[in-house]
């Protein structure tokens, strides 16, 4: 059964946490310059509603599904707290993304620093939600 309380502190834990994140990487990839080099016609304008609307993408990706999904399977799991947040990582992650820019890499010249950053901010994002999960559901 769900619990509705246990899952909306999820949200709100995983939603905080992901917009801290998302926060630091969006600085750090800007001191780092990643996007030097792309053509400006494949790039979309950086503001707060496209910031906004990247949030909310991974927000639902990030933290909505897997704390519904955590908390269908929630019984069935044979050990929990920060192991399953991790174990859900990287399964999440390397059927999902990986394959991505896996075929980015080869078929659209993007630098391998941006694309390399993509996936550790992608990894990052998932683990710290799925981190809070893990820890809210084990209390």
């Amino acid at each position: 059964m769900i619990q509705t309380k246990l899952l909306l502190y999820c949200f709100v834990g995983g939603g905080v946490t992901l917009l801290l994140l998302s926060f630091f990487l969006e600085f750090v990839s800007r001191k780092l310059k990643l996007l030097n080099g792309i053509p400006k016609e494949m790039l979309e304008e950086s503001s707060s509603a496209w910031f906004t609307l990247n949030y909310l993408m991974e927000f639902l990706f990030y933290v909505v599904i897997p704390s519904v999904g955590y908390s269908f399977f929630y019984l069935m799991f044979p050990f929990e707290g920060l192991r399953v947040g991790l174990a859900a990582t990287l399964f999440a992650l390397v059927m999902g993304a990986v394959p991505l820019v896996m075929v980015l890499s080869v078929r659209v010249k993007l630098p391998m620093a941006y694309l390399t950053f993509l996936l550790l901010s992608y990894f990052f994002k998932l683990v710290s939600s799925m981190i809070v999960i893990g820890y809210l559901y084990s209390l």
